[in-house]
This record gives structure tokens, C-alpha cells and sequence, in this order.
């Protein structure tokens, strides 16, 4: 594994038993043990550095480079005498020495950063606002330098101010490539791997999966699960961990109308503990689908759409719930439908000529009496206005979508952008405010629920995205 060391150096990370530290304050101390380091080279201490250096050494890792982080105020500054620059002089010699647990190190793979402000000035290590910026600065360029180094954060040293901001900035900059080491204070102890970073960046990470799920952008979660996977299932329930991709595949299967694959990703869970009614209710949704069904599908499917300003898909799901309404009602009333090779086939595009000649009309564009006739919507329409007399009331409904399915058409061969305005002059009049828009999928539920005799169930990624919740919780 190729790594970076990151730590803060504070009062307590040199010590040197030919030189004890007595009334002295740590720049003074370190300044006068710098100046004997040849002399002294082999009585330095590293309790917590050298704490971490064992344990990275342990596990072979292979150090690119260390970052000591340290202060150096201006003369001014009543509190410099704790500054920590002379101390981490004194560490790195004696890592480029090899006088640690860690094999040495050159020269330039050892760097001191002092903590400064936005005009270069030494600052106050403990100030959390001054030195966080510090280090977010210096760390997001250190994290592009090295896209796919791990870092380790030796963050038990310095001032509490420099422990915070190194966890936050540090977790920021490398993300799931963050690992934070804490030295405890007995003379033995190991140092302890924490998963502080990986928390702090669960929770960042499940909030956006929610929110993908919430715009309906189900494939994005699920790419951001499949890179993060370690870090947004940390700590969740395993049952849970365990459904979140194949949920995230069928919801997108079933956003995409792609029932058969939705019902295969559900088919994949074996066990699913306290959700197993909810994820056996999913799949049986997409097992046995009839018509009425798919129609509701699309009122869904229009509504998710309009809701996250897709305008222009919102309008092809108009289209498409405006024509299958009418050949769901066809049906109603024994139509009968035939595909290219001729077969009975409710979906096909032909109208069976052999029903055809049992009615006791005519369609207008029925003109070649030895062909099976082209079922569009034109001709759904008339067909339906023959079935259903006298004129019914669903009828006028219907063709309340008329002007929208034209401006569907009208897009289709054109460039032009679809605005909310335009779908509430297409709907409702050129007068009309562009919030008559929202009455568009109020409409198709009315629709739907004059059809079909029934209420519109519960929309499909609503259950979803609360079972997504329900399972993202730690």
C-alpha cells in the first residue's frame, strides 16, 4: 500500500532523555536540542509519532511521504514560545536518520507545513477557524497530487484545534482513502485504527443517495453505492446493507418501465429480515403486471418527471398514457388488435379486419377492406367515439390532452426547449398562468380512475425511496 503520514506535532511528540524538558517552554527546548542534535541523535523519544511509524512499519506500508503539521507565530504573539517548528526539525532528522521505527526516509519525502493564514503569517495553532482553512487548503492540493495514495492522520498531537481540523479537512480532501490513527497516552498501547473518517463521511453519503433517490435518479445512486460501498454501510444493519443495491436496481429497472429486470434484481435477495413484506409487496408488483397496472405506471411515471422539471419526458409520458388509455377503453368494449406476423396481440398496432367487418360502422380511414387497419391514436379515438355513445363525458376528458400530445409532436421535429409555461397554454389556453400546469397529473389520475373504476394506488417510488430511508439508517 502506498501512503502519506499526516501529523500534527504538538509539546509532546519529542522528548530526549540527555535533555529533559524542565521550566522551558517547546521552542525554547527544541530550539537548544536542535542545535545538539548530533550529540543527542540517539536519546530523542517519539511517544506518539513514533507510535504510528511502528504501526505502519508492522503492516508494510510504504510511506511516499510524511507531512509534519507544526506552528511558528510571529514575535508579537504572547503564546509563541509553544510553538512546535524547532520540534518537528528535530523529527525530521531523525526520520531521514532512520532513528525511528520506520525504515528512513529522504530528505524530500519529508515536508514541515507551518500553519498560516491567507497571507502567508504564521497563525495561531489554536484558533479551529484559522487552522481548518489552513489545512483544507493545504490537503485538497496534497489529495490531487496523490489521487490514489491512502492517508494516514496521526491526529493525537498538536492542539485540540489541530486534531479537529486535520479529522475534518483530512476526511474532506481523501475521503474513503482516509485512515485516522489515535496514539493512546499509555507507554505500550498501540495505536487504534479509527473509523472516525469513514463516519464523517457516511452520513454525507447517505444524504445523497436519499436525494438521488428523491429526483428519481436511481442509476446515480447506485453508481455512488457501488464506489462508496465500505463507508455508507458502515455501521448499518447487514440485512439492510445487503438490499440496498438491489433495490437500487430495480427501482431503476421499474423508473425505466423494465419490469422484467426490476423483478429480477428482487429476485436476487434471499433473506431481507423486518423488510420482507415490503420487498416481497415490490416484487409482486412487477410479477403479474395487466394493464390497468401499467397505466397507473405511467400517472407515476409522468408525475415523477414533471415533479424534477423534466418537461420534455413528462410530455412523452402524456403521449404515451393518452393512446394506451384509449386502447385500454378499445378493449373494454372487445376490440381486437393483431401485430405485424398477424397474431392476436392486444398491444399490436392492426386492428383486426375480421372484427372490424362484425361492426355495424365504418371507419373513415378504413378504406382497403382486405387489410387489417393501422391502429393510431386518430383511429383509436374514432373508434372509441363509435363504441361509446352516446358521446361520453371520458371522451371530453381524454380530449383535454389534445394539445400537449400535439406539442409533443411539434418537439419532436424541432429544437425548441419545453417550458412549464408552454405546458400550461397547451392545457389549460394562451391565458393561462404557468402553475395550470399542475393540474396536468391531477388530470391523468381523474383519468385514470374514471377508466379503470379504481383508485390510483400509491405511487411505486415513494414505497422506494422509504424503504431506502428505513434501510439507510445506522
Amino acid at each position: 500500500m502506498n501512503a502519506l503520514l499526516i501529523c500534527n506535532v504538538g509539546t509532546r511528540d519529542v522528548r530526549c532523555d540527555e535533555l529533559p524538558k524542565t521550566a522551558s517552554r517547546e521552542r525554547q527546548w527544541a530550539q537548544t536540542a536542535l542545535a545538539q542534535y548530533d550529540e543527542l541523535r540517539t536519546s530523542f523519544t517519539l511517544p506518539i509519532i513514533g507510535k504510528a511509524l511502528s504501526y505502519l512499519a508492522e503492516r508494510g506500508v510504504v510511506l511516499t511521504q510524511v507531512i509534519l503539521i507544526a506552528s511558528d507565530q510571529p514575535d508579537t504573539v504572547t503564546f509563541r514560545d509553544s510553538d512546535t517548528v524547532y520540534s518537528a526539525a528535530i523529527i525530521a532528522r531523525l526520520l531521514a536518520d532512520g532513528l525511528t521505527p520506520y525504515s528512513p526516509l529522504a530528505p524530500d519525502q519529508i515536508i514541515t507545513w507551518i500553519i498560516q493564514d491567507e497571507q502567508g503569517r504564521g497563525s495561531d495553532p489554536s484558533d479551529y477557524d484559522g487552522t481548518l482553512r489552513f489545512l483544507e487548503r493545504q490537503l485538497l492540493s496534497l489529495a490531487q497530487r496523490y489521487p490514489r495514495h491512502t492517508a494516514f492522520l496521526e491526529v493525537t498531537g498538536g492542539t485540540p484545534a489541530m486534531t479537529t481540523g486535520l479529522l475534518i479537512a483530512g476526511t474532506e480532501a481523501f475521503g474513503g482513502r482516509t485512515e485516522v490513527l489515535s496514539i493512546p497516552p499509555q507507554p505500550h498501547a498501540a495505536p487504534v485504527a479509527l473509523n472516525t473518517g469513514r463516519r464523517l463521511l457516511a452520513a454525507p453519503l447517505r444524504a445523497t443517495l436519499r436525494s438521488n433517490a428523491d429526483t428519481y435518479a436511481y442509476a446515480a445512486a447506485a453508481k455512488t453505492l457501488l464506489e462508496q460501498e465500505a463507508i455508507i454501510t458502515d455501521r448499518l444493519n447487514p440485512v439492510a446493507a445487503s438490499l440496498l443495491a438491489p433495490l437500487l436496481a430495480y427501482a431503476h429497472h421499474r423508473f425505466n418501465f423494465d419490469f422484467l429486470n426490476a423483478r429480477r434484481a428482487l429476485e436476487k435477495v434471499q433473506r431481507a429480515g423486518p423488510w420482507q413484506d415490503v420487498i416481497n409487496e415490490l416484487r409482486a408488483q412487477v410479477t403479474q403486471v395487466d394493464r390497468s397496472m401499467r397505466l397507473a405506471e405511467v400517472v407515476h411515471a409522468a408525475a415523477a418527471r414533471y415533479e424534477i422539471g423534466l418537461y420534455a419526458d413528462f410530455l412523452t409520458q402524456v403521449v404515451r398514457f393518452e393512446e394506451n388509455l384509449l386502447r385500454y377503453l378499445c378493449l373494454q368494449h372487445g376490440a381486437r388488435f393483431r401485430n405485424r406476423r398477424g397474431l392476436p396481440d392486444d398491444d399490436g398496432v392492426y386492428l383486426a379486419r375480421e372484427w372490424l367487418q362484425r361492426q355495424s360502422f365504418t371507419l373513415s380511414r378504413d378504406r382497403d377492406l382486405s387489410r387489417d387497419l393501422h391502429a393510431d391514436r386518430s383511429v383509436l379515438r374514432e373508434l372509441l367515439e363509435k363504441l361509446i355513445t352516446p358521446r361520453h363525458n371520458l371522451l371530453v376528458s381524454i380530449a383535454k390532452l389534445d394539445n400537449l400530445v400535439k406539442r409533443r409532436n411539434e418537439l419532436t421535429h424541432s429544437l425548441e426547449g419545453v417550458q412549464k409555461a408552454g405546458l400550461a397554454r397547451a392545457f389549460a389556453g394562451d391565458a393561462a398562468h404557468p402553475s395550470a400546469a399542475d393540474q396536468i397529473v391531477p388530470h391523468l389520475r381523474q383519468l385514470y380512475e374514471q377508466a379503470c373504476g379504481k383508485t390510483l394506488p400509491e405511487s411505486p417510488y415513494r414505497r422506494i425511496n422509504r424503504l431506502l430511508a428505513s434501510l439507510l439508517q445506522p
